[in-house]
This record gives C-alpha cells, structure tokens and sequence, in this order.
C-alpha cells in the first residue's frame, strides 16, 4: 500500500509499480491518520521533515501501534546537522551543488521556497522521539550529509 497527500506523486507511484500485484495507492494524508490496518513494515521516502515535531511524535506512535512484533519502520529523510556551524556548511554544499548542477535561477529559487516548508530534526533528535514512542533498537544505518535513514524496530 503506498499512501501520500499529493495524487501527483502517486502517478509516478502507479508507472514504476505497473504491472506488479499487491501495490495499491491512496491518497491520504498520513499526519492524520494512518490506514487502519497491521504492516510489516511501514517505509517513508522524504516526507517527515515537513511536520512539526509534535507531529512527528504523533506519526511515530500512530507507526508503533499498527506495526507487530518485529515490525520495521524505515526512514529515508532530510536532517538538519543538530549544530549550527555544520548545518550551515551542508545547507551551503546542496546550494551550491543546485546552482552548479544545471537547474535553473527559477528552480532554485522554487527550491528555496520549498525549504521553507521543512521543519528538519537532527538524526538524535528523532532517534530520540522513535525511542519515546516505544521503539527499543533505532538506528541510523546510512548517513550523508543532510539525508540519513533511521531503521526502528518493535520489540
């Protein structure tokens, strides 16, 4: 089951996994509630940084609940550094990197806007809300610069 708020996005969804049985898509915006249902496994690709923190501890224990024993929640997402001096580093690398990189003056600057809406969390932090939520085993099994994934466990 793959769930976002933005149909758009969920129409790439729908090409990639084409053909390929058990991938249902709907659009739901997941901050307020999850499908109602037990997953294995509850996978998110760069969407949690846009939530409040408040938000995100409300996310990771709605996740807690629908997941048994041994379930896995993965996520692939944004993180500020957690120190000012080096967040401020990584945010100029990916500027830079965007400028260089072929995009446009106004694709960078709808990128900037887009910044706006990010509410980012150091990799401690939201380690720190997992464990609160009642995940024992949290790790970050990759990390570069300002995208890591966060694995968690239920125990």
């Amino acid at each position: 089951m793959l769930v976002d708020i933005a149909d758009k996005m969920l129409d790439i969804a729908r090409k990639r996994f084409y053909g390929i049985e058990n991938v249902s898509c709907y659009v739901v915006d997941y901050s307020c509630k999850l499908p109602d249902m037990v997953f294995d496994a509850v996978i998110s690709a760069l969407s949690v940084h846009h939530l409040e923190d408040g938000d995100k501890l409300k996310l990771f224990s709605e996740i807690y609940q629908i997941l048994p024993k041994g379930g896995v929640f993965a996520n692939y997402d944004q993180f500020c550094a957690g120190q000012p001096q080096m967040n401020h580093w990584f945010d100029s690398y990916w500027l830079s990197y965007l400028m260089h990189g072929g995009l446009s003056n106004q694709e960078i600057e709808q990128w900037k806007e887009r910044r706006k809406l990010d509410r980012e969390c150091s990799v401690e932090q939201e380690t720190g809300m997992l464990k609160n939520c009642g995940f024992q085993t949290v790790k970050c099994v990759y990390s570069y610069q300002k995208f890591s994934v966060l694995v968690a466990i239920k125990q």
